[in-house]
């Protein structure tokens, strides 16, 4: 408990402020949990993790949401068989600690080196165990969203197509994210750890009450809360055009895939959208153009503030551009507090990211992004860009 106490008082110090950007580009605290399966998957009772082990692990997950807790767990396992101050050296110094951090990214992400005792109990931070949970998770959220990046950037690549986003992140903590480009030749080390983690994920987890049956193997991309898809059978309105790469539910699951990128869709509110699709671009010079090719074609729903999950949703701006989003969760009420859109740029001014990722409400992005009577309406996702390349 004493150790807890310091955690709260030294080493939260350097935590709070960067933890809280972290939670922000989620979409406001962890709400982008909600939407997907992949960090909602508990450590199953029977899991052979030991008690303390489970309140680092809980430390990790509660940091960093978007990480399952059963991933944490084999991960700490594969990298220090849950023992705080284990040591391993290489030629870069070495690495410590449950999650083995290198010198260089403890002290980029806690604001201190190795040796620090901030909390004055005679055992290195790096060493102790809560404090170190604490850290890994905002160093491996940190990583994670690099991870993001990467693949939104290389949406053909090999990993993209292979791996799931904890696959790659395990490669860019292990190897270094230079590494994903050059898959499958990666080192056997990692390739090792991926599967073994796969292994002890599929064996350790308990599958959320809010999605029964549904467990992170790791083999696949993380599955879509079937919450998040209330509306694609039952609405029946949302057409979306023959030819169209993707379906709503793999668009809902590649714009969830997108939260959390810090750069890249600055302005660019309606490549966001069809990107989810499967489009480089939208095919319209602006989210206004877009919106009135949609009244004037006759797939727009004027007004409409009940829209479907895969609907684009339009509203007009100062500026002459307007905007646009795609909505991945409804309320049978019609609640924009309940509504749950991705979004470009929402939460720059608070996370400091340029044309970063978000899922939000309407309620949260009518409250200063856009406004209420900006409002215009929701379409079916009608795109007109180029298709991006189909995986062999």
């Amino acid at each position: 408990m004493t150790k807890v106490l310091a955690l709260g008082t030294a080493a939260l110090g350097l935590l709070a402020v960067p933890v809280l950007a972290i939670l922000a580009l989620v979409g406001l605290t962890s709400s982008a949990i909600a939407c997907t399966t992949a960090g909602t998957g508990t450590l199953a009772p029977s899991a052979p993790v030991p008690a303390e082990a489970r309140v680092w692990v809980a430390m990790t997950h509660a940091v960093c949401p978007d990480l399952p807790e059963p991933w944490i767990a084999a991960v700490m396992l594969t990298e220090s068989g849950f023992h705080p101050d284990a040591y391993a050296p290489d030629r870069n110094g070495g690495t410590w600690g449950l999650f083995q951090l290198n010198a260089g990214n403890w002290s980029a992400t806690y604001g201190a080196p190795w040796d620090a005792d901030l909390n004055h109990n005679g055992v290195w931070d790096v060493k102790d165990p809560q404090i170190h949970a604490a850290v890994a998770g905002k160093y491996l959220c940190h990583r994670l969203a690099g991870v993001r990046t990467i693949r939104a950037t290389h949406p053909d690549g090999a990993s993209v197509r292979d791996l799931s986003e904890l696959d790659d992140l395990i490669i860019a903590h292990n190897a270094g994210e230079s590494w994903l480009a050059d898959y499958p030749s990666i080192p056997a080390v990692t390739a090792n750890f991926i599967r073994d983690v796969r292994s002890h994920v599929a064996q350790w987890s308990t599958p959320s009450p809010a999605a029964p049956g549904a467990t992170f193997t790791g083999s696949s991309p993380p599955p879509v809360n079937s919450g998040c898809l209330n509306g694609v059978a039952s609405a029946g309105t949302v057409i979306v055009p023959p030819g169209t790469p993707s379906t709503v539910a793999d668009a809902v699951r590649t714009a969830l895939d997108l939260v959390g990128l810090r750069s890249g869709y600055n302005n660019r509110c309606d490549r966001l959208a069809c990107r989810a699709y499967g489009f480089a671009n939208s095919g319209y010079l602006t989210a206004a153009a877009h919106w009135a090719t949609m009244v004037a074609t006759g797939h727009a729903h004027p007004g409409d503030r009940c829209p479907p999950v895969g609907a684009f949703v339009f509203w007009s701006t100062r500026g002459p551009d307007g905007h646009v989003s795609l909505v991945v969760q409804v309320d049978p009420a019609c609640d924009p507090g309940r509504i749950k859109v991705v979004s470009n740029a929402v939460l720059d001014s608070q996370t400091g990211f340029d044309g970063g990722v978000y899922l939000v409400t309407l309620a949260q992005i009518e409250s200063g992004f856009v406004t209420r009577n900006g409002y215009l309406g929701w379409s079916d996702p009608v795109c007109a860009g180029t298709q991006l390349a189909r995986q062999p």
